[in-house]
């Protein structure tokens, strides 16, 4: 329900991943609900696993918000729809 509740993880529909896009909001829906690694081999922590992706978010953040503000759109209000 947090990842459901968390969605849309960004307004910048070019930017929707939980992972890729915004490693913060998979790392705080994982820290609020105590998930942890089921990999038997390889566990690892969500802030290592999300640490990997800090570089990409930012790189692309840049790209993405260039190319979704150089279009004209109605302004998303994403959040109604949870807090009823």
């Amino acid at each position: 329900m947090a990842y459901y509740k968390g969605q849309p993880f960004n307004d910048n529909h070019l930017m929707p991943c939980p992972m890729l896009e915004n490693p913060e909001k998979l790392q705080a829906i994982v820290n609020e609900v105590g998930a942890v690694s089921t990999d038997m081999i390889g566990k690892e922590s969500v802030e290592a696993l999300c640490g990997k992706c800090e570089d990409y978010a930012q790189a692309w953040k840049q790209t993405a918000d260039t190319l979704w503000m150089a279009k004209d759109r109605y302004a998303p209000f994403t959040q109604y729809y949870r807090d009823h």
